[in-house]
């Protein structure tokens, strides 16, 4: 699989807050980002908890390559919660989270979100 397969850009948009780009890596968690890709468009409310903010979507997948460990900026899928998490800083997770993509614009967005703010994820 070529890098530009690889990587699907996405748009993240939050009311109130602001537009953020981002991208998902087929080669960090190719099932699990096999499955957000079918599931896109998300659309969700925010929950922001320690270290992150998170996205409920209902999914089941277990944990693949999985890491406790993420830099500022990861997007994550947490098999424990079946929720997306955004990372806005480098954390320590509360378990093991399948690594899916980053976000390439905007972050700081992410550090101030509230509870139940509406967002999209689509593809750019």
């Amino acid at each position: 699989m070529g890098e530009s397969q690889a990587r699907i850009a996405i748009k993240v948009k939050v009311a109130e807050f602001g537009e953020a780009t981002g991208e998902l890596n087929r080669l960090t968690a190719p099932l699990t980002v096999g499955d957000i890709l079918k599931i896109l468009p998300i659309n969700g409310r925010t929950i922001p908890a320690q270290g992150c903010v998170s996205i409920l979507l209902g999914m089941k997948r277990g944990v693949e390559k999985g890491v406790s460990q993420v830099e500022a900026g990861t997007i994550a899928f947490w098999p424990r919660t079946g929720s997306l998490c955004i990372y806005p800083e480098a954390t320590k997770t509360y378990s093991p989270v399948n690594r899916i993509g980053k976000i390439t614009s905007n972050l700081e967005m992410f550090r101030s979100l509230k509870s139940g703010s509406r967002i999209i994820i689509a593809a750019a």
